[in-house]
């Protein structure tokens, strides 16, 4: 059980520094860049596009690797995938090498993140939902920390190059740290099921695929992220518009991203007592709450509604969306199950696109929000009348 806890710890803190050093930190660094390098914002924005878009369509990447040539290597590709994006930041004159280095970094993230991550707490541990929740947690935290990791660098050095050279430099140390260390051969999935929730039916991917539930869990799992990055790409333009101070907006981030983090492990506590399904239906039900408010927030009250919904909503929704696929489809398929799901959610990275054509075409980004409200409606109703999936007598 040691070794189990050690591997928690270490793939925890992995999900921390790539979280805080690709996703937030790109966002609080750009806008040096943009000023020493005389980039356009659309350049700017291609580049963080590249990331996500990345991040999504390489999802099937790790599942590959770790099952021809194990875990370990998957863990050392992607710190050499990191080194490489982090040194094009580094070096970058011209959006070329920028666009490069976002693109690897992409890749990096899903070879280091929550696939290889999940794969081995779900081998690990005989009921990984809080393993689960509580990594999902740590990973979240990262999104706090990277502005701050950012701050601190610049404090010292006073250029946005050293700090991707420190970024890089911890990301690919906890990598090689992380990819020596952990507890890759332990397999609790070859003894009885000690998990009552855990299915112990035989499915496979292809089975799997064809059931309605793994697709409305895909369903799931894109809505979060759908509206999560909706949130982080426009909601500062948004509440501006109305009039709201830009600090006061980003403050709503920050807010957002920690009660993000904390209903991720409050997830991983609450299946004790509470069915995944239902905290699936409450995330994404809270989704739909910060939403709405979202809509109309012009005063303190109602900003705290919808950074309390989103944040509340994104966490629940992305914790249980994941224990679910492991609960109906069982240990066997999860790694394929889990890559196929994040390739799925890669839709979630035309968000801030048609939410800029929105407000282009209407002058505001309600619309959208509206939309997206009934999109994430439906989804929560399909939640509602789902029931764990019985694999058919071959």
């Amino acid at each position: 059980m040691n070794r189990a806890w050690l591997t928690l710890a270490l793939v925890s803190a992995l999900f921390f520094i790539i979280t805080a050093a690709t996703f937030t930190s790109l966002g609080v660094v750009l806008p040096d860049m943009v000023q020493d390098l005389k980039w356009s914002w659309t350049e700017a924005g291609t580049g963080f596009g590249l990331l996500a878009i990345f991040c999504g369509i390489t999802s099937t990447v790790p599942a590959v690797l770790i099952r021809r040539f194990g875990v370990r290597a998957c863990l050392l590709v992607g710190a050499a995938a990191m080194a490489a994006a982090f040194a094009c930041f580094a070096q970058a004159q011209g959006v070329l090498l920028y666009f490069l280095g976002a693109s690897l970094a992409g890749l990096g993230f899903t070879l280091l993140a929550t696939v290889p991550g999940t794969y081995l707490l779900s081998r690990l541990f005989a009921r990984p939902s809080f393993a689960f929740g509580l990594y999902f947690t740590i990973g979240g935290l990262g999104g706090v920390a990277g502005p701050l990791l950012y701050f601190a660098v610049m404090g010292v050095t006073g250029h946005w190059r050293a700090y991707w050279l420190v970024a890089g430099a911890l990301v690919v140390l906890v990598a090689v740290i992380t990819a020596l260390l952990v507890d890759s051969q332990t397999d609790v999935s070859g003894s009885a099921e000690a998990d009552p929730e855990i299915s112990t039916q035989r499915w496979d991917m292809r089975t799997a695929l064809q059931t309605p539930q793994f697709w409305i869990l895909a369903a799931a799992y894109s809505a979060f992220l759908f509206v999560g990055i909706t949130a982080n790409s426009v909601s500062v333009a948004h509440l501006t518009q109305y009039g709201v101070a830009a600090v006061t907006a980003g403050s709503m981030m920050s807010l957002e991203a920690l009660l993000n983090a904390g209903a991720r492990l409050a997830g991983g506590i609450l299946t004790r007592y509470l069915s995944a399904r239902l905290l699936l239906a409450i995330g994404l039900g809270s989704l739909i709450v910060g939403l709405l408010a979202l809509c109309v927030a012009k005063d303190m009250p109602m900003m705290l509604v919808y950074a309390t919904g989103i944040g509340i909503g994104y966490g629940l929704t992305f914790f249980a969306s994941t224990i679910l696929l492991l609960e109906y489809f069982g240990r066997r398929p999860y790694l394929e199950l889990f890559a196929a799901v994040n390739l799925i959610s890669t839709v979630g990275a035309v968000a801030p696109a048609l939410a800029g054509f929105t407000r282009d075409q209407t002058g505001g980004f309600v619309p959208f929000f509206l939309a997206l409200t009934v999109l994430t409606g439906l989804v929560t109703l399909a939640v509602l009348l789902m029931r764990p999936p019985h694999k058919k007598a071959a």
